[in-house]
């Protein structure tokens, strides 16, 4: 794991706060497998096409959306990071203001699989799960 890795994952965040999808995208693997926390009930979401969905899909419920990575460090070939997430659901006016887990393996400078927890050991623990 390599410095690089840890940038790469910092630009998908800040990609997504500029609300740039080609940008977000182009840090993916064209076969990425991404699990949400947020629109978690819908599961996996697989590739390009499944990322543009959940973008689409959490912009709708929360289009104030505001991800920021607090800190990330390297687990074996896999990077972990705290994020501070904060957003308001536009049907329920509910906030969201807390700390997440992300987990990400990358491969050829793109993630290829990416994943939110609650809790920093599930995190470290799935990414254990991945060597």
């Amino acid at each position: 794991m390599s410095q690089e890795n840890v940038d790469v994952v910092r630009s998908t965040f800040e990609a997504f706060q500029r609300r740039d999808l080609d940008a977000f995208l182009g840090c993916f693997d064209p076969d990425v497998e991404y699990r949400s926390l947020v629109l978690e009930v819908e599961g996996t979401y697989r590739g390009h096409e499944g990322m543009r969905r959940w973008w689409d899909g959490l912009l709708t419920v929360f289009p104030d959306w505001n991800p920021q990575i607090v800190d990330s460090r390297d687990v074996g070939r896999c990077v972990v990071s705290r994020v501070r997430a904060e957003g308001r659901g536009t049907g329920s006016g509910i906030s969201y203001d807390r700390d997440i887990w992300h987990a990400a393996e990358l491969r050829e400078g793109r993630l290829w699989w990416s994943a939110f927890f609650r809790t920093e050991a599930e995190a470290v623990e799935a990414a254990g799960q991945r060597e």
